[in-house]
């Protein structure tokens, strides 16, 4: 069984579940049907507050469980939507990615981080117990893998230039391609994820209103999801957010990459968070571009890439 997971900064991500990277220990026992994983005598629970940004996510098992947890959901989906009978055993080919500028570096300790020499694992979620082995474990190229999808579905391979921005978290991942060619010279991340806006937000409305903000109370105003926040507090989330999107596309032409000469594709949780500012910011450049609006798009990629490897192993 294949089963794709997106190890976001922010949010993890399969082709039918997304939550927040975040988790904690428990410290009391949980209640029953509770949304938590038993393993290996522990308690494990998800929460709103995600991780600190980890550059090597192998340095503890946080992302291991979360990774457990995005299984168990996938497979709870797939029973519940798809009619997939629940087995003993299930037999798991992972597909996982990394950011263009850890894929080089991270790849191999990546794979062995939740291989683990291809040992069974037993959890519990929500009362449920699992056996699982990872049959295999592959490791693709975040954003790649998104415009391998898109590919198919908008034939972006006859198109000259393109450039794949993808805003997650932590990572700006961004890349060039050529009639469907990577430019390796054009291939790399950018520290420059929504993270870094959140806390540039965070400090300038402490600093001038005296006030805390947490991450879901500005995507909350950057989404215009109500809340009993003042008009003024949110004019100047507005104002950092334009300020973030607008040296984030000045950094490109300092790479050596012209808007006026690709046509560029958004994509990624944050580039949809941030689509109104977009186009505000984009208006100086007088030319097409496009988001899309599906945060999965790199876990379906994952799936599709490892299909046609398999289809062509079997030629």
């Amino acid at each position: 069984m294949i089963i794709s997971v997106d190890t976001g900064n922010k949010h993890m991500k399969t082709e039918n579940c997304e939550f927040n990277s975040g988790v904690e220990i428990l410290d009391t026992l949980p209640g029953e049907l509770e949304e938590v994983i038993e393993y290996e005598g522990k308690y494990y629970m998800t929460t709103n507050r995600r991780i600190s940004y980890m550059e090597d996510k192998t340095a503890d098992d946080r992302y291991y469980i979360l990774t457990l947890f995005a299984i168990a959901k996938e497979l709870s989906y797939r029973e519940k939507n798809e009619g997939l009978l629940p087995q003993n055993l299930q037999e798991i080919e992972l597909l996982i990615g990394l950011p263009p500028a850890h894929y080089g570096k991270q790849r191999k300790k990546f794979r062995e981080y939740f291989y683990r020499n291809g040992a069974v694992v037993e959890f519990c979620y929500k009362g449920i117990s699992y056996r699982i082995v990872f049959k295999e474990v592959k490791v693709y190229i975040q954003a790649y893998a998104a415009y391998c999808l898109l590919a198919v579905k908008k034939q972006l391979s006859v198109i000259p230039k393109i450039l794949l921005i993808d805003i997650g978290g932590f990572t700006v991942d961004y890349m060039v391609l050529r009639f469907g060619q990577l430019e390796m010279e054009y291939v790399d991340s950018l520290e420059n994820g929504v993270i870094r806006l959140y806390n540039s937000i965070k400090a300038a409305i402490r600093q001038k209103y005296s006030i805390l903000l947490d991450e879901e109370d500005i995507d909350n105003i950057i989404l215009e999801r109500g809340g009993c926040y003042k008009p003024e507090l949110k004019e100047r989330v507005r104002e950092v957010a334009i300020g973030y999107v607008t040296e984030l596309l000045g950094k490109f032409r300092e790479l050596g990459i012209d808007f006026n000469t690709t046509q560029t594709v958004f994509l990624g949780g944050g580039s949809i968070l941030l689509a109104d500012f977009i186009q505000i910011v984009w208006k100086r450049f007088g030319v097409e571009y496009n988001i899309i609006n599906d945060t999965k798009a790199n876990a379906k990629g994952y799936r599709l890439q490892y299909l046609v490897e398999k289809k062509e192993e079997q030629k």
